[in-house]
């Protein structure tokens, strides 16, 4: 099928889909499960109840599996219990238009913006023309029983 360009806030990009599912298909984990930090497991336990549904719903046409994530960190405890986390994906294609943009906000503590590639992807996805979409989240539990990361 190739590419197909459409737009996300005020970028425009080109993806290739079938290129995307393609590698995520090839790909067994993602990032978050690389790694064995309380941070990383922690967002594991909870990423299907904190990712926002719209969120989920622009990863779809993308070829993005959101339990493959390129990486998830966290950067802050925010109150007891919430914290701050940022992370990435990557999906085959190219940005055809970008700039300085504001993120988009997707919920009130949810926000996602694209760049060009400057982070690691999934190894199925290396060397391949792609665009990393970033994402920061705010208001995420502390399920595990251990201390919480400051």
């Amino acid at each position: 099928m190739g590419l197909k360009m459409t737009a996300f806030g005020q970028w425009e990009y080109s993806c290739d889909h079938e290129a995307t599912v393609k590698a995520y298909l090839a790909t067994e984990f993602g990032g978050a499960e690389s790694c064995k930090c309380n941070g990383c497991r922690n967002f594991i336990a909870v990423r299907d109840k904190v990712l926002p549904d719209e969120f989920l719903a622009l990863l779809h046409p993308l070829g993005i599996e959101h339990a493959k994530d390129g990486e998830v960190y966290h950067l802050a405890q925010t109150a007891p219990g919430e914290h701050l986390y940022g992370g990435w994906f990557h999906f085959a294609g190219q940005l055809d238009k970008t700039g300085d943009f504001p993120a988009v906000e997707i919920t009130d503590d949810f926000k996602v913006w694209m760049c060009s590639t400057s982070a690691p992807p999934i190894d199925a996805l290396k060397n391949t023309p792609r665009v990393q979409l970033e994402f920061q989240i705010g208001k995420v539990p502390w399920i595990l029983n251990e201390p919480e990361l400051l």
